[in-house]
């Protein structure tokens, strides 16, 4: 199991994105709705990220996950320290949703909602035009086992 925001912790989240959803997550929404999300993941070109904005670790700073979309799968996860300036969509967090999501189970599509992850760069509209693209590869991201920093 891979630390949270490391680069062997990126590469299990880009396994995991490109494998999403399994059967039994499927099977909990409609076909519908997944058609839609492959449409999505397809015309999506392009980088977002996901940060925290301080990791609790001798004084570490932020640090953001960077995922490169092609023809609807993810074909770059990179751990950057500084916000990725060509993603089009940054997400950030503090540690503690992270600790809740990785730890807790907590539902990320209400940390988007409920502005616990904000979005940072990028444009709101076009974001919320593919909100469920976004959480649910944060959902796939959670499902990925991952320890927190010591």
């Amino acid at each position: 199991m891979a630390e949270l925001f490391t680069q062997q912790w990126a590469d299990d989240v880009r396994e995991a994105l490109n494998s999403f959803p399994d059967a039994e997550y499927r099977a909990t929404k409609l076909d519908m709705f997944w058609d839609w999300i492959d449409m999505a993941r397809q015309s999506f070109k392009g980088s977002f990220a996901v940060g925290v904005r301080q990791l609790p670790v001798n004084g570490a700073g932020p640090k953001f996950l960077e995922l490169t979309i092609e023809d609807g799968k993810c074909t770059k996860a990179e751990i950057t320290d500084s916000q990725p300036k060509d993603a089009r969509f940054v997400l950030a967090g503090d540690y503690d949703v992270w600790r809740d999501i990785i730890a807790n189970g907590y539902d990320c599509g209400k940390a988007v909602m409920y502005r616990r992850f904000r979005l940072e760069q990028g444009d709101v509209f076009r974001f919320f035009n593919r909100i469920y693209f976004f959480t649910e590869s944060l959902v796939a991201l959670a499902k990925v086992p991952a320890t927190l920093p010591a």
